[in-house]
Order: structure tokens, then C-alpha cells, then sequence
């Protein structure tokens, strides 16, 4: 295993290779937004290397690295909020005429927009419990207590639930009366 020591280099690169993406991901989640989500993960790599004496084990880099990103996200998704709120992202430019990528496209945007429904921090857990993380690792991310991030769970997938199925109920109205 590489060895935490200043000037490593070949350190750095292996974990910003390692979890670029995962990052750039959680930061995108909570902001919604391509350039803030670039910015974020930028910092976070930078807070993370700056301070990587303080952690004992590079292993654990992987979780201090979220905790940032997870942290600055939400400060720049307080900040923007009413911005975000007022114009919705875009859809993509470059989607294809293939009308499986437009049927994704169109239920990973009706996805965001129930998620968005949801408090920030809810969204936060469902997300990294639906990308595999154990709760006792989102509950060190987050800052919360185990229970509490059950809890979360819990309620959220319960609202989430709740919010698809008034979708359904509408969009069942709306069809039956265009009939």
C-alpha cells in the first residue's frame, strides 16, 4: 500500500483516480448542477490532500473525502437554493433519437424531480444507501446516529413512495380525461 508522506504523488493520483467519480457524483446529487458539482469536487480533493496527515489510515480517506464533499455540497446547495428552485436543469442537447436513451433520460428527470421533493439530507441518505453504502458508513458521512439514519431511511423511502404513487393517481386522472 502507498505511504502516506509528503510529495507522494503517485498517492494523490491513485485516490483522485480512485474516487473522482464517486465524489463528483455525491457532490451532483445534492447540487443538481454540472458546474458546482466540478467546483465542489475540486475543493473537496483539495481540502482532502491538504489534510491527509490527519487521517491514520488511507483507508479511511474514502469516507473523509465524502464527509467533505457532502459538507461543501450543502453549503452551496443553501446558497443556490432559490436559483435552482426557479430553473430547473436542462435536458441534455446531446441525447440521441434512440427512443430507449430518450425513455431513460425522461425517467431518471421524473426521478430527480420526486427526488427533489425531498429534504436535502433525505435525498442525501437514499442516495448513498441506494449506491451500497452500509448505514453506519452514511451515518459517519452525515454526521447522524445509526438509529437515526434508519429512521431517515425509512421515512424517506416512505415518502418517496408515497410521492410516486400521487404522481400515478394524476397522471391516471389526466389520461382518463383526455379519453
Amino acid at each position: 500500500m502507498l505511504k502516506l508522506d509528503n510529495g507522494n504523488d503517485d498517492l494523490y493520483q491513485y485516490l483522485f483516480d480512485k474516487y473522482y467519480k464517486l465524489v463528483y457524483t455525491t457532490a451532483y446529487r445534492v447540487v443538481m448542477n454540472k458546474e458546482d458539482s466540478e467546483e465542489i469536487t475540486q475543493d473537496a480533493f483539495r481540502i482532502g490532500f491538504k489534510n491527509i496527515k490527519k487521517i491514520n489510515n488511507v483507508n479511511h480517506f474514502r469516507n473523509y473525502i465524502l464527509k467533505i464533499t457532502y459538507n461543501l455540497s450543502i453549503v452551496k446547495s443553501k446558497k443556490n437554493k432559490a436559483r435552482y428552485n426557479m430553473f430547473p436543469a436542462p435536458i441534455n442537447d446531446e441525447i440521441s433519437s434512440d427512443e430507449d436513451k430518450i425513455s431513460e433520460v425522461f425517467e431518471e428527470i421524473y426521478f430527480s424531480q420526486i427526488l427533489q421533493d425531498l429534504p436535502v439530507v433525505d435525498r442525501e441518505i437514499l442516495l448513498l444507501y441506494s449506491q451500497g453504502y452500509k448505514i453506519r458508513e452514511i451515518a459517519n458521512i452525515l454526521s447522524i446516529s445509526v438509529a437515526n439514519t434508519k429512521v431517515k431511511i425509512h421515512r424517506s423511502r416512505k415518502l418517496l413512495l408515497d410521492n410516486i404513487q400521487e404522481e400515478a393517481i394524476i397522471h391516471d386522472k389526466s389520461q382518463r380525461q383526455s379519453v
